[in-house]
């Protein structure tokens, strides 16, 4: 079977701040390094645990900020992986030809209470709907493989985004390696024993492959966007045909969900 596997760092155990990639400083870059060492170690326990359950191929994508955020001379030598910048798409590659899709590192979406680095996309998000369904990045990435056909069968981070995981998709493995106490900090697993439960978790969740339905929602699709901040001028033509509502809330229509996010997020 083969696996796409979506990264992000802000789930991972351990990580309890936003990566400041712009802070040009020895404590910064010692910082970093151990949130890509924490990260590449969850990513590699997933890796672990997938092939452990069947899985015959799978694909990495590096999914955090800049795109480079995987110890790529550390990760698991059987996959490949997906990085940099400027690429054709948010999940390239994935399609019809996978049988399921994970997310190693998940953050809850925007304002949820007590999710660890909470955001969509970024911090002026407050609220992102899909045909009325409130998503985060977990939602949106089962949008995506559900056009496909594919399940999303396991999701690994906080609690608060394991739980939201839940509530989107009935049966998803979900592996909680911290709780939050508040948006900045965390009570975290230590990460070996994180990592035993995650590649657990990815080994289970291959035996549910077949009983996760794939998410979908009727056409045609509506993609609202809510910022905190002024962003968009009524009146003003917006790139992908955005309809303004008011300063701060935008949609974006389209037939399919591929469509609805190349306009949301400007790959045009």
């Amino acid at each position: 079977m083969k696996v796409y596997m979506m990264t992000d760092l802000e789930g991972v155990s351990g990580v309890v701040e936003f990566e400041p990639r712009a802070e040009d400083t020895l404590e910064n870059q010692r910082k970093r390094a151990i949130m890509r060492r924490l990260l590449t170690g969850e990513v590699n326990a997933a890796i672990e645990g997938l092939f452990d359950g069947g899985a015959t191929e799978v694909v990495v994508n590096d999914g955090h900020g800049g795109g480079y955020t995987i110890d790529f001379e550390e990760v698991d030598l059987r996959v490949t992986v997906i990085h940099g910048t400027q690429r054709p798409f948010w999940l390239p590659e994935l399609d019809e030809s996978f049988d399921a899709t994970v997310l190693i590192g998940a953050h809850a979406r925007a304002g949820t209470p007590r999710g660890v680095l909470y955001h969509t996309q970024s911090t002026n998000v407050k609220r992102t709907t899909v045909n009325g369904l409130e998503v985060g990045e977990m939602g949106q990435q089962a949008l995506i493989a559900g056009h496909y056909g594919v399940p999303f069968v396991l999701v690994t981070g906080d609690a608060a985004a394991c739980s939201e995981a839940s509530g989107l998709i009935p049966g998803i493995e979900t592996v909680a390696v911290k709780k939050g106490l508040s948006r900045f900090s965390s009570a975290s697993i230590p990460p070996q024993r994180a990592r035993t439960m995650i590649q657990e978790g990815a080994r289970k969740a291959m035996g549910r492959v077949k009983e996760i339905a794939p998410l979908r929602l009727p056409p045609p699709y509506v993609w609202r966007d809510e910022l905190f901040t002024q962003a968009y001028e009524p009146g003003v033509e917006q790139a992908g045909n955005a309809v303004v509502l008011d300063r701060n809330v935008r949609e974006f229509q389209a037939d399919n969900i591929i469509d609805l996010v190349r306009k949301a997020f400007g790959y045009l």
